[in-house]
């Protein structure tokens, strides 16, 4: 999955150019770029509590719900080619980081955690730190050292360390 052109959104917006980041969003949304969609259904859903300007949307919960389907169903279908990201992206979906409407399962998003790291989606070893540091401290010391050793670690807690 490529997400490029998704990230210079939030540039684009942190310049204070919220029209243009907007028009690129409509046009990845309008290419079914499931960032996009899920971005755009949460948009939907309330553009109050950015952390920086947006172009203001009415809100609209059928758009967003529909949105955050499509979004599902494109993350499905680049996870079922391997992408380890979208199973990553998947993995946040089902534990209910994107929108109320999915389906909540923490089995399902352990698994797809796995399957993004074994996938080369090294990132994913963050998310399986955190995921593990509740339940089994050495599991989540595991994920933590393997965050640091592909060089993406972006999480920090003492616990982990070694």
């Amino acid at each position: 999955m490529n997400n490029e052109e998704f990230f210079n959104i939030s540039e684009l917006e942190q310049a204070g150019k919220t029209q243009e980041g907007f028009v690129l969003l409509t046009r990845l949304v309008d290419e079914k770029h499931p960032l996009a969609l899920l971005d755009m259904s949460l948009r939907c859903y309330s553009t109050e509590g950015f952390v920086y300007p947006i172009q203001a949307i009415p809100t609209d919960v059928k758009k967003s719900e529909e949105y955050a389907v499509q979004a599902k169903k494109e993350l499905e279908k680049l996870s079922a080619a391997g992408d380890g990201e979208a199973k990553r992206m998947l993995a946040e979906i089902y534990l209910g980081h994107w929108h109320p409407i999915h389906e909540k399962s923490i089995e399902k998003a352990e698994q797809l955690f796995l399957e993004a790291y074994e996938a080369k989606c090294y990132f994913a070893a963050n998310e399986l730190a955190t995921f593990y540091v509740g339940s089994d401290l050495e599991k989540a010391k595991f994920w933590y050292q393997e965050a640091e050793r592909h060089n993406c670690r972006v999480i920090q807690d003492d616990r982990l360390e070694t």
